[in-house]
């Protein structure tokens, strides 16, 4: 059986980093919610309403594609931190276990 080896620095590492990541896709996501455009921005033409209704639309697909990417990267560093910590309890009880009683 080979000997699984883990680096507890890299581990924490790429965690912070994937947590700094989805901070800021969800700092982008809250910029896009609520910044509906007003028909009359677009002037008098007919399509004003149409061509402010797909802006809306466009808005409201980023702000749920950046809170989606948000909830993967914090699933993600929830997977990381259970596995450092799960990793972490195996070796703490392997070393106490090598203890003379």
């Amino acid at each position: 059986m080979a000997l699984a080896k883990f680096n507890s620095e890299a581990m924490e590492q790429c965690r912070t980093t994937v947590s700094s990541q989805a901070g800021q896709f969800g700092a982008i996501g809250d910029g896009f919610s609520n910044q509906y455009g007003n028909p009359d921005i677009f002037g008098k033409l007919g399509a004003s309403g149409t061509i402010s209704g797909a802006v809306n639309a466009m808005d409201q697909a980023g702000a749920q594609e950046f809170e989606a990417a948000e909830k993967v990267l914090r699933k993600v560093e929830g997977a990381l931190d259970a596995i450092q910590s799960n990793v972490e309890g195996v070796e703490d009880a392997n070393r106490t276990s090598f203890r003379a009683v």
